[in-house]
């Protein structure tokens, strides 16, 4: 029984030093490496779709985020309004996650094409991750959060004139019409979509393909008695025109045009002439 235990220990001790003799000639090339290195965060870029500070309405300012390592978590980054005259109605910013064992997503903002004239706005940002948590889980290098200054451009109607009217008190209804007096249609109806229960009103009667001549913008008076308007008007080529006054049907200075599309007989008083040349509009008040 000794001699047997004797050689059951002898061939114990030889496995063993032939298993430590393997592993220190081992290779590298032979060693797995881990797919994840836990001890060193990854890094976080972004880059913009958009060259420059400058998007339009309707634009998509699309941000790639990107890892230059994945991790096992995932990462959820946000943009948050931080200045700009832009309002939070006027622009749509995503919330997206950048899954565990990915290094890249997209994050969109898209600045509202409101088919309304205005003057060019500016929107302040702040991209990346805010979760307390998940902070920690990157490269203290990365930038974290990316600031963004954007500045958001005007657009109108590239075929059309884009005529606008609004009012401070929202509580009344207001409305306008258009006229034609060029000489191919002379002292015409010729659109009414500025007739609705909106504040403001928007009209696009008068297109870039309309006969060139004299057109008016008239308010409709419903015996409100006087108010304060403003016109927004956007021209084709993308410039904007604004005009303020009030309006007061106790002035006997007004040509009023009766507006007979509708089956009756309503008042209709010329405040602003257009006169149309080719693609190039000329709006004055009367």
């Amino acid at each position: 029984m000794r001699i047997q235990n004797f050689y059951k220990i002898i061939g114990v001790v030889l496995f063993m030093a032939f298993a430590v003799s393997c592993e220190y000639l081992r290779t590298p090339e032979q060693d797995v490496s881990p797919v994840i290195d836990p001890n060193i965060k990854p890094t976080v870029t972004y880059t913009s779709s958009i060259t420059g500070s400058t998007a339009k309405e309707g634009d998509n300012i699309i941000y790639t985020i990107k890892l230059n390592k994945p991790i096992e978590r995932a990462l959820t980054f946000t943009a948050h309004q931080i200045g700009g005259t832009l309002s939070e109605e006027e622009y749509v910013a995503e919330t997206v996650v950048l899954q565990p064992f990915t290094t890249e997503a997209k994050l969109i903002v898209a600045p509202v094409d409101d088919d309304y004239p205005e003057v060019e706005e500016t929107l302040k940002l702040e991209i990346g991750i805010f979760g307390i948590a998940e902070k920690y889980l990157i490269n203290p290098n990365s930038v974290n959060p990316l600031v963004a200054d954007w500045k958001i451009a005007n657009k109108n109607d590239a075929k059309k004139l884009t005529v606008a009217m609004e009012w401070a008190n929202h509580a009344l209804d207001f409305d306008f019409v258009v006229w034609s007096d060029t000489p191919a249609n002379p002292k015409t109806e010729w659109g009414d979509s500025g007739a609705s229960s909106h504040n403001p009103e928007i009209d696009k009667s008068i297109a870039i393909t309309d006969p060139d001549g004299t057109y008016y913008i008239n308010i409709m008076d419903w015996d409100t008695g006087p108010f304060a308007y403003k016109f927004s008007i956007g021209m084709p080529n993308g410039t904007v025109q604004f005009i303020e006054g009030t309006f007061d049907r106790a002035k006997t200075t007004y040509v009023n045009d009766k507006w007979t599309a509708w089956g009756g007989s309503y008042d209709s008083f010329r405040v602003l002439k257009v006169v149309k040349a080719g693609s190039t509009f000329t709006v004055t008040k009367l």
